[in-house]
């Protein structure tokens, strides 16, 4: 046979090779898709980490409406992530898939720091940076060793009460022996003010750090004559100085 012979058997097959190129680049896609449907790439097990009293293993796999068999590309991690930090007792939350089949889902637990009261008297749960966790039913016994603040309002669990960081930093500062002594923490226009059992204040003035005030208020409390008491000024923590009224 002669080369002349051969060019249409040649030209023949160069057409067959540029057909079955994009047939060939077709039939992977269809086969890299199908994998992702297959069991190969789907949700085996679901791990929760970090789930508490507060916020159960439960109430995660709930929100995160996760299924077993769900494809895993068809996750979407922000969307999960948003439910769960959604929640007001959550902080923060983590979603994390591993082609294997496992998604990690885990949470860090928000901690009460204040319970937060209002003028009508409604309570609130506030952690440290002033997140309303929950609502408190004042005729219940809240959690002793939690300091009480005055605040002018809040909204529903999940919303921040603003304006409150002195009255926390005040709170954070309150050991649980001086606590047992501060009916509540108030705002004034001089700083901060500790509404004391039996109706005495004491004066804690404007700081970053109260840690100094609340010992000078604990060394006056422990070494004076409380009869008659109606005022302890410890905005100047190395001078406290000691009012008293009528009796």
């Amino acid at each position: 046979m002669s080369g002349d012979d051969d060019a249409p058997t040649r030209s023949v097959l160069r057409r067959l090779w540029w057909l079955w190129v994009p047939v060939g680049i077709l039939s992977l896609g269809v086969l890299g898709y199908a994998s992702t449907r297959s069991t190969l790439l789907d949700v085996d097990r679901i791990e929760v980490e970090g789930a508490g009293i507060r916020v159960t293993e439960r109430t995660v796999r709930e929100v995160a409406a996760i299924e077993v068999g769900q494809a895993l590309l068809d996750l979407d991690l922000d969307a999960i992530d948003g439910r769960l930090t959604a929640l007001p007792w959550v902080a923060e939350a983590t979603v994390r898939r591993e082609w294997s089949g496992t998604v990690y889902l885990r949470i860090l637990e928000r901690t009460a720091a204040v319970v937060a009261v209002d003028p009508v008297g409604a309570q609130v749960l506030l952690d440290a940076v002033g997140a309303v966790l929950e609502t408190v039913d004042p005729a219940s016994a809240s959690d002793p060793d939690l300091p009480h603040i005055r605040v002018d309002g809040f909204g529903p669990p999940g919303s921040h009460v603003s304006g409150v960081g002195p009255l926390l930093r005040a709170a954070e500062a309150v050991p649980p022996d001086l606590g047992a002594w501060i009916v509540a923490l108030v705002p004034t226009g001089d700083g901060i003010r500790a509404e004391l059992v039996g109706g005495a204040v004491a004066e804690f003035g404007i700081s970053d750090d109260y840690r100094e005030q609340v010992r000078a208020l604990a060394t006056v409390l422990t070494k004076v004559v409380l009869t008659c008491l109606r005022e302890v000024d410890v905005s100047i923590p190395d001078n406290p100085v000691v009012r008293r009224g009528a009796c």
